[in-house]
């Protein structure tokens, strides 16, 4: 990722990008997974380089060589994929916060569950866990405490989780962050079943 902010982007774009997007990576970087994930790393990277950034993760698939058909997964995930990226950019600039990077975890598509993109539902969630002390998270779905991102894609009925994290941490942040991005993808934003 740094590579190419520093070195692609001027070179063929004369300038960085406005935005950086990494994956959609084969399997799921929910809780601690993304502190060791290259998905997150290169995410993180650029928030922390000034650039906006959203890392995809999806629970299926394996590796595919570009040679094979494109797996009916992929083409899900990246139509998943294009809508958050497409709803975040046409809320306008700036994209996220500074410092903040974005956590998007898609559970199983199979040919009988979760196929189409129409059958996922996003919902805004936490990468970890809240301890008893920890403030308060943003105030949406009557609560003002945000569902895990286990939570969230471990629920039945194709629920995709979207998580607002620190790039110099790879954790959670503020409330007041999670507001920005509430109010950037509230259109497509639903909340878990009761």
């Amino acid at each position: 990722m740094r590579y190419g902010i520093e070195t692609l982007s001027p070179k063929f774009f004369s300038g960085k990008p406005e935005l950086a997007v990494a994956g959609f990576n084969v399997g799921a970087n929910l809780g601690l997974i993304t502190l060791i994930s290259g998905t997150v790393g290169a995410a993180t990277e650029a928030a922390k380089q000034g650039i906006p950034a959203i890392a995809f993760s999806g629970s299926s698939g394996s590796q595919t060589a570009w040679t094979a058909p494109i797996p009916a997964y992929a083409r899900t995930y990246a139509d998943l994929s294009t809508n958050v990226t497409e709803t975040l950019i046409s809320a306008g600039k700036p994209y996220l916060p500074s410092n903040i990077w974005l956590n998007v975890n898609f559970p199983a598509s199979t040919s009988s569950s979760c196929a189409s993109p129409r059958d996922f539902k996003f919902v805004l969630s936490r990468i970890n866990g809240a301890g008893l002390l920890a403030a308060p998270d943003v105030r949406t779905c009557g609560s003002s405490r945000l569902p895990t991102e286990k939570e969230v894609v471990g629920t039945s009925g194709c629920y995709a989780s979207i998580s607002v994290g620190r790039a110099d941490t790879k954790g959670d942040t503020t409330a007041a962050n999670q507001a920005v991005v509430l109010a950037k993808l509230n259109k497509i934003l639903s909340c878990l079943p009761s």
